[in-house]
């Protein structure tokens, strides 16, 4: 489906209507490597209310509707410039074009239909190629497919990595020898109260290792507060922690998509890293998958050993910085170059 006679029609997420919604739905169902949380409608419309530049800009031929685009301004002045980023900043693991089969379309025509004079994204999700959306720079990541079920996945890691196997049976042993009994729990939709020590640990763990802040902007933190309030199947957080002594030895809050499961916020007391307290909740966690209805865990952009360890498939992530033709990308890339070099 080449990319004639189109048109696009932008709007802010909550003021999609029940057609466009239900034709957004459809091509996700129809194209397993749109799958994931970070491309629905809900977490659009969770990031529409927390970034007040939040937009969904609708693709038509005709009267057919052939594709959206997520995307936001961080703030008014970069709105103006026409600066435009993946919805949801730092806090989005996946993005690119919600598309039929079929269709493609050249990043600067894209950009043009929509009103926008660049557009940057490092986490240009895997597939988009389809789309005629190419990365020239990818990183990879990795997923663990369990859609043969818990027991299936163990029995091949015994297969191909049983001494990894064994040291995690035998750091749950210490564990408990040093901690407790541990005990593994489940919250589908945790409220926000139940939340909150996971991040302030996370903010902690930023702190500590010198990473960038995800939830220091104000706007992160109201994100995550829409998504724990909407009452919506295509975007289902999902709080999981470790504890022993009474205490939380690792938290995760993940989000649940057709199966799923974005692995998004992990982490863990470093009082207990010597037990791999983060290992031994994800394997509590696929341990759990067939009654939580995991078929696919996302471990996001990162290639370290602690992924490929659980992993069974890699996955690429493309960095693109795309500028419409004409005298409006060509202003909003000169004053993205400035902002880079600012460090904004």
């Amino acid at each position: 489906m080449a990319a004639t006679g189109l048109t696009a029609t932008v709007k802010r997420p909550d003021a999609l209507d029940e057609a466009e919604l239900a034709a957004w739905r459809a091509m996700l169902a129809a194209a397993p490597h749109l799958q994931r949380a970070f491309f629905t409608p809900g977490f659009a419309q969770a990031a529409g209310r927390a970034w007040p530049g939040a937009r969904v800009a609708v693709l038509r031929e005709g009267e057919m509707i052939v594709a959206f685009l997520a995307f936001q301004y961080a703030d008014p002045w970069r709105r103006r410039l026409g600066m435009a980023e993946r919805i949801g900043g730092a806090l989005c693991d996946h993005a690119g074009l919600v598309a039929r089969r079929g269709f493609s379309i050249e990043p600067a025509t894209l950009l043009g239909l929509c009103g926008i004079g660049t557009l940057f994204n490092d986490h240009l999700s895997g597939g988009q190629a389809a789309f005629g959306l190419a990365a020239t720079e990818t990183r990879a990541g990795h997923l663990i497919d369990l859609a043969g079920g818990a027991a299936a996945y163990f029995a091949r890691l015994r297969e191909v990595n049983k001494a990894f196997l064994a040291d995690t049976e035998r750091r749950m042993r210490r564990l408990e020898k040093e901690f407790g009994a541990a005990s593994f729990t489940v919250q589908d939709r945790p409220d926000w109260s139940a939340v909150q020590p996971l991040l302030e640990a996370k903010r902690g763990q930023y702190a500590r290792t010198g990473v960038s802040d995800a939830l220091g902007n104000p706007a992160a933190l109201a994100l995550l507060r829409a998504l724990l309030e909407a009452d919506t199947a295509d975007c289902r957080p999902v709080l999981t922690t470790l504890s022993a002594g009474g205490r939380m030895l690792a938290g995760h809050l993940g989000l649940l998509h057709a199966g799923c499961l974005s692995y998004w916020f992990p982490v863990y007391d470093p009082a207990a890293q010597k037990v791999s307290p983060g290992r031994l909740l994800l394997w509590r966690t696929i341990e759990a998958a067939d009654r939580l209805g995991i078929r696919l865990i996302d471990r996001g952009e990162g290639d370290s050993q602690a992924k490929r360890d659980f992993s069974t498939e890699v996955q690429s992530f493309g960095r693109v910085a795309w500028q419409a033709r004409g005298w409006r990308g060509m202003l909003a890339r000169t004053a993205q170059a400035v902002a880079w070099r600012l460090g904004g």
